[in-house]
This record gives structure tokens, C-alpha cells and sequence, in this order.
């Protein structure tokens, strides 16, 4: 039986990538303000699973904002701690190894079931090659998903203002009792944050939060959530005029350096069906698509990434 991603053995550049982002990462105990892998055309796995251990005050809450990760994300990687006790000294599994969405990879991607969003650039500063900015996002809750669209930044705003609509202000009154004004000014308390990208889809913004613990779930009025410092990292590099692609793809299969990759999101907070057989037949008929290529295949560990769900990518075929 093939090896899972924890233990496989990465080639001496991978292991130099992964070590140089490691330590990039984990250096300092606060948010880290951007995650960026070298985007590599044709390939369709990013990033390197990473781990470190919990300091003496943090919660696993605490290790997913330092390292640019999501609220389900952390926890559904590690399973065995609680999310909000302090754990000193635990080993900390944080997943940043992802899986692309199966769609032409430019401008802005978000995939709402990942809670994820990626920034495709041609250049970024002090590194060389075309990269991949990876930031958590909350969406929309159910009642007010975030839809799945195409759409262009047609905007970008410092310190903007709120201006909530009849049906968000009814929400506000019904769920939270609390009265809206038409205009909510810029400042601590606005839930858009300091920075927003506007976008001509109607009233969907890119933003920050004054709530950075909801990032990663369904928080959202239907807008796409960031925490603060990572929508501070991209504002100023993403131009008027980017596509930006919506979608929602629970389950994604890809290849990197000669290996398959299957990566199934957790549910979080997703009423969900993904684990029915229907969902299987799908996810295993695109893994048949790439058999051919791979001159080994692991059936049994794809049937359990599956049923784990965890978002955690797992190799389940291997080309030599």
C-alpha cells in the first residue's frame, strides 16, 4: 500500500520548498499576512503539508489565523485536539497542501466548499515565476449563500462604508434584533474591515472583518470574508478589471510530480451529501480518467480520504 502525504518522501527541491516555507511560516507566533507557493503550469497540486506545535497560550483557532488557515480547516485536520483549549507543546498538523479547482487558473478563484481563495499572479516581489496566493474565506450563510458566478473587480476600496440592503437590514432585525442604519461608516465596527474589492456581480464584495474568528465558515451577508491582513496582502497587487471565478467543488482530483492527489473538504457547517454513493461514483469516475497515467493505484486509500473528508490531500496513484 502506497504511503499518505505525511510520509511520503519529497524529492530534495521539494523538501528544500517545503522546508524554506516552514520556516517562513512558523518564525513568527502571528497571522502570517500571505501564503505563496510557485504556480507551476499543468500541475494542479500547490503547497507542502507543514507542522508545527502549539505555544503556551494558543488554541487551534489561534495556529489557523497564524498560519492564513480556515476555522474547519484546522480543526477537521486534527481531529484530536479541541479547538479552543490551549494544548502546549501539541504537534499541529497544518494543511497547506491543497488541491486546485478543476477551472482556468487566472485572477481570482474561490471555491466555497474549500472556504478558500486563490490569487493567480504572473510575478510576485522577490520571488521568480508565476505564483499562487492562497488566503481562508467565510462565506455566505445558507440563507444568503454566496453564489457561484464569473465576475470582474471593478473596484478597490480603503476604509469603505457599509451600505446594507432591505433584505440584510430584515436579517439583522429578525435573527439578531438588532436595527441597521442605511450607512454603516468605516471604523472598528464596520464588518467590511479596511479594505474591499467591489465586483460587478450585484453586491458581492471581496473583504476584510472586524470578526476574523468566523473566517472559514458561513458567516457572510453572501459577500467573501478574509482576514484582515491577508485582504491587506492582495489589495494592492490585484488590478481593476480581474476575473474572478466562483465555484463549488467539494471533492478535487489532480496531479503533481508523477503522483495522483485526491483531496475531499471537510463539512464544517455544510448541510451535506457528499458521502452518499452517488458523490463516490463521480469522485472515483475522474480518478479512472487519470488511472491510465499512473502505474499504481490506491483504491482503498481513496475510498477513506473520502470518508474522512478531512481536506487533507491524499496520494492515491503514483506514476512509477
Amino acid at each position: 500500500m502506497m504511503k499518505s502525504p505525511n510520509t511520503v518522501r519529497r524529492s530534495p527541491a521539494r523538501a528544500c520548498l517545503g522546508l524554506l516555507a516552514a520556516i517562513w511560516l512558523l518564525v513568527p507566533a502571528l497571522p502570517a499576512h500571505a501564503v505563496v507557493w510557485p504556480y507551476v503550469e499543468g500541475e494542479d497540486v500547490v503547497g507542502e503539508l507543514i507542522t508545527d506545535r502549539l505555544r503556551t497560550e494558543d488554541t487551534l483557532v489561534d495556529m489557523a489565523r497564524m498560519h492564513n488557515i480556515g476555522h474547519f480547516e484546522i480543526r477537521a485536520a486534527n481531529p484530536d485536539l479541541d479547538a479552543w483549549l490551549p494544548h502546549p507543546g501539541a504537534e499541529v498538523l497544518v494543511p497547506q497542501l491543497h488541491v486546485l479547482p478543476d477551472i482556468e487558473r487566472r485572477g481570482i478563484v474561490v471555491n466555497l466548499s474549500e472556504r478558500r481563495l486563490y490569487f493567480f499572479a504572473d510575478s510576485w516581489p522577490d520571488r521568480d515565476g508565476p505564483m499562487v496566493s492562497t488566503h481562508p474565506v467565510g462565506v455566505g450563510l445558507l440563507d444568503r449563500a454566496t453564489p457561484v458566478t464569473q465576475a470582474r473587480v471593478t473596484a478597490k476600496v480603503d476604509d469603505p462604508a457599509w451600505y446594507p440592503n432591505a433584505k440584510t437590514r430584515e436579517w439583522y432585525r429578525r435573527e439578531k434584533n438588532e436595527i441597521l442604519p442605511a450607512v454603516v461608516p468605516a471604523g472598528p465596527e464596520n464588518p467590511l474591515g479596511r479594505h474591499a474589492l467591489i465586483l460587478d456581480a450585484d453586491g458581492l464584495l471581496i473583504h476584510g472583518t472586524h470578526r476574523p474568528a468566523g473566517v472559514g465558515m458561513r458567516v457572510s451577508q453572501g459577500c467573501i470574508r478574509l482576514y484582515p491582513e491577508s485582504i491587506a496582502n492582495i489589495i494592492g497587487r490585484v488590478p481593476v478589471g480581474t476575473e474572478v471565478h466562483i465555484v463549488d467543488q467539494p471533492a478535487r482530483v489532480g496531479r503533481r510530480g508523477g503522483r495522483l492527489y485526491l483531496e475531499v473538504d471537510p463539512a464544517g457547517d455544510e448541510p451535506t451529501t457528499r458521502h452518499e454513493e452517488a458523490v463516490w461514483r463521480d469522485v472515483r469516475a475522474r480518478l479512472e480518467r487519470h488511472s491510465g497515467a499512473m502505474q499504481k493505484m490506491d483504491w482503498e486509500a481513496a475510498r477513506a480520504a473520502f470518508e474522512r473528508a478531512d481536506g487533507v490531500p491524499v496520494v492515491v496513484g503514483s506514476a512509477r
